[in-house]
Formats: structure tokens, sequence, C-alpha cells
């Protein structure tokens, strides 16, 4: 009898599907596992992540607006003295390679330049400036950042899959605030009625 009883229920958990954790995860798992990443229904939160098999990347210079930008719109046929500036921060950010097609915010990664997973700096600063008729100008702090790419490697306190330590095949980079290099600022000017983006725009020094 309980032979039978065996024998009809094998063909059911010979197609059961692996519980969680029990399958490999995905690089998209172990990227969302990290802290600020978000989570993955697939795996547990990890302890920790860190960039590891680093390559060094040119210097990335980030611009972002300080303040609102201020109009001279309305018809006005002379320039208008105003305060541009304000404060704003740069923190550490991460990039997923490209070609993986999912990014993250927020992402908590250590190793590389800094051991800190995150690094924030502030600056604020402030200029007279003469708006000219039909412009809008708003000040932008531009802040110096290293860059480097590499393999996150991702632990966990306990087994995923029958490991604790995994590591991705796709590519991340880290861009870390350098505090040795001082901010540059300059004045962003355009015509009236073109929206001001909040300037994220990236550059690569020279």
């Amino acid at each position: 009898m309980l032979a039978t009883v065996f024998l009809t229920l094998l063909p059911l958990l010979a197609t059961q599907v692996l519980p969680v954790y029990a399958q490999d995860p995905t690089d998209q798992d172990l990227l969302s596992s990290c802290p600020g990443g978000g989570g993955s229904p697939n795996v547990r939160e990890a302890d920790r992540c860190t960039l590891i098999n680093t390559t060094n990347n040119p210097d990335v210079v980030i611009y972002k607006n300080m303040g609102n930008a201020v109009q001279n719109c309305g018809g006005s046929t002379t320039a208008t003295t105003v305060t541009l500036g304000g404060s704003t921060s740069f923190a550490t950010t991460v990039e997923v390679n490209a070609n993986f097609g999912f990014s993250y915010e927020g992402l908590s990664i250590g190793g590389g330049a800094s051991t800190s997973e995150t690094t924030t700096e502030t600056t604020s600063n402030e200029i007279s400036y003469d708006v000219p008729p039909g412009r809008q100008a708003v000040y932008t702090a531009g802040y110096n950042y290293k860059s480097e790419t590499g393999n996150v490697q991702v632990n966990y306190g306990k087994r995923v899959a029958d490991h604790y330590i995994w590591y991705t095949g796709t590519t991340v980079t880290k861009l870390t605030p350098d505090s040795s290099t001082p901010a540059r600022y300059q004045v962003h000017a355009t015509k009236c009625g073109k929206q001001h983006p909040p300037v994220r725009v990236v550059f690569f020094s020279a």
C-alpha cells in the first residue's frame, strides 16, 4: 500500500519547482538583494556588496543645479541683476552595465577607491549675475568623481543556493565624489521658455 502511494506521488515530486533560494540567482537577483537595491523575491537580502576586479576609468564631472532658474522674460529690454545659487549634494552612485537592461538608484556597494558604501559631499555658493533680456539663468556646481568598473561580490548571512558568496557576471560602474578636488561653478543660461533640466549632465575631465 505504501509503495503504491509513493509511486503515485513520484511524478508530482519530480515536476515540482525548486524552492526559493535553491536555484542559482541571476545577476538581477544579486544586485537587487544588495543594500538599497530594493530586494528580490527570489533571494534574501545580502549583508553587503563589494566592488571587485576593478578597472579605473577617467574621472567624471557631474553638474547639478543650485537653486532655481531666474528669468528675465515678459518683454523686458534691459538686464536684471539677481543673486543665483544655493546648495546641492553629490553622492556615490552605481550604474549597471547598459547591456544589462536594469538600473538602480541608491545601491550601496563598498570597495574600490572608497571603503565606504556611500559618500556624500555638499557644496553651496552664490553669485550676483546680470540676466540678459529674454534669458533665464541658473547657477550650477560641478563635482569631480572617481570612476571604477568591476564585478560585484555579494555576501549573505545564510546560504543562497548552497553558497554564502556570489559574484555577478555583469559589470557595474561606481562613481565616488572626490573630496580632494574643489567644486567648480558656472552659470547656465538659456532662452526664455526652454525647460531647465535639474542638470545631471556628465562630462569627462581631460
